[in-house]
């Protein structure tokens, strides 16, 4: 289970750039919540992306990694 999460961080990471930078202290819930949100909204894009991917060419076997 382990190495399929780190492959599913790794694809977000590819996707949004702003996932590898995102290095952003947490001392506090409010900070913490923050990117809980931030990363919550980048599943939602990836999730959308690879929706509208389907719509458009088919269930490619390209994008069954990201389900």
């Amino acid at each position: 289970i382990r190495v399929r999460v780190e492959h599913a961080f790794a694809a977000l990471k590819g996707r949004f750039q702003s996932l590898r930078e995102l290095r952003h202290p947490v001392q506090n819930a409010e900070q913490l919540q923050y990117i809980t949100h931030w990363v919550n909204c980048c599943l939602i894009l990836h999730n959308m992306i690879i929706h509208i991917e389907g719509r458009l060419y088919g269930n490619s076997k390209s994008i069954e990694w990201a389900r």
